[in-house]
């Protein structure tokens, strides 16, 4: 019964005026909170291995960028997307989750969720990973949906 009321208090005091400012979070490997409204200190991505790195006051989180050629909506996640670093095109898509690049185990692992479409495939190979770090770190519509989006 704490339990429930702890999760409920949390909740509410993340909540304002309809919109949720924290998203909670339970996996097989992690429990907590991820702050929508919070920005990222620093970002780092690697553009060979497609890895990105946000830390954020309270959490760092990894992730990977792929291009290809599957067109999405900015900020909405495919549940059913299956792609890759390794493909082409000119859509940059972000996803939360351990990377070898940055040797992490966080446990968060999202759905693909688009970010846009690059000018051609050798933009969106050399620039996808950095512009998921920036997106994640200083876009909240695109953080929030790419934290919605944990499964």
């Amino acid at each position: 019964m704490k339990r429930i009321f702890l999760i409920f208090t949390i909740i509410m005091i993340g909540t304002t005026a309809g919109y949720s400012v924290t998203t909670c979070v339970k996996t097989g490997t992690y429990v907590g909170i991820l702050k929508k409204n919070v920005a990222g200190t620093s970002t780092d991505s690697n553009s060979t291995t497609k890895a990105w790195r946000v830390v954020y006051p309270y959490k760092t989180v990894t992730g990977t960028a792929a291009c290809n050629d599957i067109t999405g909506t900015t900020g909405v996640a495919k549940t059913n997307l299956y792609t890759n670093a390794s493909d082409t095109g000119v859509n940059c898509w972000c996803k939360m989750g351990p990377t070898s690049t940055y040797n992490t185990t966080t446990g968060l692992t999202s759905y693909w969720v688009n970010l846009s479409a690059m000018a051609d495939e050798s933009t969106c190979a050399s620039t996808c990973a950095s512009s998921c770090a920036t997106a994640m770190s200083s876009n909240q519509t695109f953080r929030s949906a790419v934290f919605e989006a944990v499964w």
